[in-house]
């Protein structure tokens, strides 16, 4: 009986641990942040807590299309690799491009989770940051840039639910140890003020992931699977060494 006892709690701590890093993990998307016309350059995707080492990064289902100036909207197919996916890309047009990741809605329990991650290419100039909401559900907006006299740049964003700010909420920054490190740190944890709005600063030489969540009743979200009753959105804007 002891043995049995033992057994049972086992499991249901590996089925805890595993909910719990399901939980953690995000989705996000690497590219160059300015790139030449029909250069070709490596595009990675990852689902995993961004702190996490490489080999700590997990599978899962992804789909990646890139959004180009004027509109034009094309998908990037993904190849598996042992702990990310990538494939190489070329964008002939010049202009901001915005590629948008998405995963397939899962569910634990009650509760039904949706990620999606943001990431911005420039191609043949230097551009902004910012840019104009894309209409993803849950979306993290940059809205001011302003240099520092040290280089660093002084970023703000803006949390939009369904293009509208929320509050309430708090955005994590996760920033690369090195310039084309893999590897990132925590490096702080901001609460979503009533604007929806958050400013921090940023070292241009690095690359930035910012997550941020927000739940929802079911029944306010079309599409959740048979006895839902909450929706979790999870967004990222990744920010690629300027």
């Amino acid at each position: 009986m002891k043995s049995v006892i033992t057994v049972f709690w086992a499991t249901l701590s590996m089925v805890l641990f595993s909910f719990s890093v399901s939980l953690a993990h995000c989705i996000w998307t690497e590219v160059p942040f300015t790139v030449e016309p029909d250069q070709e350059f490596n595009v990675r995707a990852y689902y995993a807590h961004p702190d996490y080492l490489l080999e700590e990064r997990d599978k899962t289902n992804l789909s990646l299309v890139v959004l180009k100036p004027g509109q034009e909207m094309e998908e990037i197919v993904l190849f598996e690799n042992p702990n990310h996916y990538d494939n190489d890309v070329i964008l002939t047009n010049p202009g901001q491009h915005i590629f948008v990741l998405e995963r397939d809605p899962n569910r634990y329990r009650l509760t039904e989770i949706r990620d999606v991650g943001k990431s911005v290419t420039w191609v043949g100039e230097a551009g902004s940051l910012i840019h104009e909401p894309v209409g993803i559900p849950l979306e993290i907006v940059p809205v001011q840039v302003s240099e520092l006299p040290n280089g660093h740049k002084e970023v703000t964003v803006q949390v939009l639910y369904n293009g509208s700010p929320v509050s309430g909420g708090e955005i994590e920054v996760f920033q690369s140890l090195e310039t084309d490190s893999i590897l990132y740190d925590e490096i702080a944890e901001y609460d979503v003020q009533g604007d929806g709005k958050v400013t921090f600063t940023v070292d241009p030489s690095r690359k930035y992931v910012l997550e941020t969540d927000h739940s929802v009743p079911a029944r306010e979200v079309d599409g959740t699977g048979f006895a839902i009753t909450e929706v979790r959105f999870r967004s990222t804007l990744f920010v690629g060494a300027m």
